[in-house]
């Protein structure tokens, strides 16, 4: 194994991206939205639960064909929206803020006590009109369905209403109460108001998915892993397409802000240049879609130019600069499976730490991974 330092100007790359991810583990402000765009968001996050109506509940589901209470949530706000929410009804309750019933907007999460194993047990999508889909596990109608709050099983069930989308209500405009029956519904549950209380200080982070301080932690954590191809289009002395490996990694990041911190590694064998390699990568999450990462390079063996055979050296730090793109997820069990492409920079150097020629830097250390990734949120396993 080989450690050596690079040339200043690669050092301050990897500076910079460090600072960068110390800041985006910062609390983070709301972005404003407007009113308007917030109505949208919340009809488009309706509209969307509202398709999976007459689908069977299973246990830990989170769709396209069935459902958990809470696999409805995170999958029509990641299909609606494209944010990813806790995965679970308790973790839902404290990542939102908890709003009197006054102010229930459509959109807004309706959470419930149906037993005694938990504070909270149900949570459903109120849709209007005192109605609300959810879905339910037992009883004369299971599945995805749409109840009422008048009704009497869920009047003496209810806990709260939370937002996580921001209110669609113009600042100036009147409350107006939302329910059909006021008299016949109960508006003075304690744990509510003191819920309410606890999460005034958060108002300004509500509507979307950046820091909640309130969020659980072990719910926020989401790991995946990934196993893929790489290959490269040049040599430093012919353009064709080159099997440059293979590459298997795995990463954890903190799904509670905006830009979701995070840190992995991964084994991957460059068969290009000779090589197995050991990244391990400081990450930025920007949604399902976009990774940014960096780190140093564990490197073993010796290192050779492609196609000429000229033998050079690895980096240790800065070592890896790269950025993953996804597809849009499909689910399988509690899991969620999304395509990648990956491209990446690994430094190398001549024997003596002499910087390479771009060419050679640039066919050394381009590489482009193609492969599967596997996500799966701590909450699946609570």
């Amino acid at each position: 194994m080989k450690i050596k330092r690079t040339n200043p100007l690669a050092d301050r790359t990897l500076i910079v991206f460090t600072i960068l991810f110390s800041l985006c583990c910062l609390k983070l402000c709301a972005e404003d939205v407007s009113p308007a765009q917030a109505q949208v968001n919340r009809e488009k996050f309706v509209a969307e639960s509202k398709k999976y109506v007459g689908c069977p509940y299973v246990y830990g589901a989170t769709g396209p064909d069935s459902f958990d209470c809470s696999g409805l949530i995170y999958y029509s706000a990641n299909q609606a929206l494209g944010l990813q929410l806790p995965r679970t009804s308790k973790a839902l309750y404290s990542f939102c803020r908890i709003v009197p019933k006054e102010k229930m907007e459509e959109g807004d999460l309706l959470f419930f006590k149906t037993n005694n194993t938990a504070s909270i047990t149900h949570v459903g999508i109120y849709i209007g009109g005192s109605q609300f889909i959810s879905a339910i596990s037992d009883g004369p109608n299971s599945g995805v369905i749409i109840s009422s709050l008048n009704q009497e099983y869920w009047k003496p069930k209810y806990v709260g209403c939370g937002q996580f989308l921001a209110s669609g209500k113009n600042k100036s405009s009147s409350e107006k109460n939302l329910f059909d029956d006021e008299k016949n519904f109960n508006s003075s549950d304690s744990k509510t108001a003191k819920k309410s209380s606890v999460n005034s200080r958060n108002s300004s982070f509500a509507g979307s998915s950046f820091y909640n301080p309130d969020a659980d932690f072990l719910d926020s954590l989401t790991f995946d892993g990934i196993i893929a191809c790489g290959w490269s289009l040049f040599s430093p002395t012919e353009f064709m397409l080159k099997w440059r490996g293979l590459n298997f990694e795995t990463n954890a990041r903190i799904s509670k802000w905006v830009l979701e911190p995070g840190f992995g590694f991964g084994i991957r064998y460059n068969h290009g240049i000779d090589v197995v390699q050991i990244p391990l990568m400081f990450s930025a999450t920007l949604n399902d879609y976009v990774r940014f990462y960096a780190g140093p390079v564990i490197t073993f063996g010796n290192p050779k130019m492609l196609s000429t055979e000229k033998e050079i050296s690895s980096s240790f730090f800065p070592g890896i600069l790269g950025v993953t793109f996804s597809t849009p997820s499909f689910s399988i069990s509690k899991a969620k499976v999304q395509i990648v492409q990956d491209v990446s920079y690994t430094v190398f150097n001549n024997p003596d730490n002499a910087a390479l020629s771009f060419v050679e830097s640039a066919a050394a250390g381009f590489v482009m991974f193609t492969g599967i990734k596997v996500t799966l949120g701590m909450g699946a396993f609570r």
